[in-house]
C-alpha cells in the first residue's frame, strides 16, 4: 500500500494538511508530523510510532522540509535500511498532491520523476511579456 508522510519543523506540515485536503480530499492515507510544536512532544517517539504503523509491503514517500534539518536527519536514520521508504526534502504542494493522487507504482524511477515535477512547478510570472495586454483570457497562455 502507498503511504505518504509530510514532516516539518513547526506547523508547516499541519498547514499543508489543510491545503492538501482542499485539493486532494480527506480520504488519503497521509500522516503529518509537526515537530517542536508542543512542549512535551518527543520527535523520536513520534517517528517510532509512525514506523511501527508501516507494513512490510508498504511503499512510503516521506516529504521533509529541509535537507539536513533534524526532522530529515531522524527520519533518514530510521529509514536507512528500508528499500520501500523514499525521502524527498524541500517539498512543495504540487509534488505532494501528485504523490497522493498517482496510481503509478512507487519506484526509484517514479521518485526521480516526482522530484522533476516539483522542480517544474517552481517558477515566476513574467509580467513583461504581456505589458500591452490587460486581458484575463491571455493570462494562462
Amino acid at each position: 500500500m502507498k503511504r505518504i508522510v509530510v514532516a516539518s519543523h513547526g506547523s508547516m506540515a499541519e498547514g499543508m494538511k489543510n491545503t492538501i485536503e482542499l485539493f486532494a480530499g480527506h480520504d488519503n492515507d497521509v500522516d503529518y508530523i509537526s515537530a517542536y510544536t508542543k512542549k512535551n512532544d518527543d520527535l523520536n517517539e513520534t517517528i517510532d510510532k509512525l514506523f511501527s504503523s508501516f507494513n512490510d509491503d508498504d511503499k512510503v514517500i516521506i516529504f521533509t522540509d529541509l535537507k539536513g534539518g533534524s526532522v530529515n536527519q531522524r527520519l533518514t536514520v530510521k529509514a536507512q535500511n528500508n528499500q520501500n521508504i523514499f525521502i524527498i526534502y524541500g517539498f512543495n504542494l504540487p509534488v505532494v498532491i501528485e504523490a497522493i493522487l498517482t496510481k503509478e507504482e512507487i519506484t526509484q524511477e517514479y521518485i526521480k520523476n516526482l522530484i522533476q515535477i516539483g522542480k517544474d512547478s517552481l517558477g515566476t510570472i513574467d509580467f513583461s511579456k504581456n505589458e500591452s495586454k490587460n486581458d484575463d483570457e491571455d493570462f494562462f497562455n
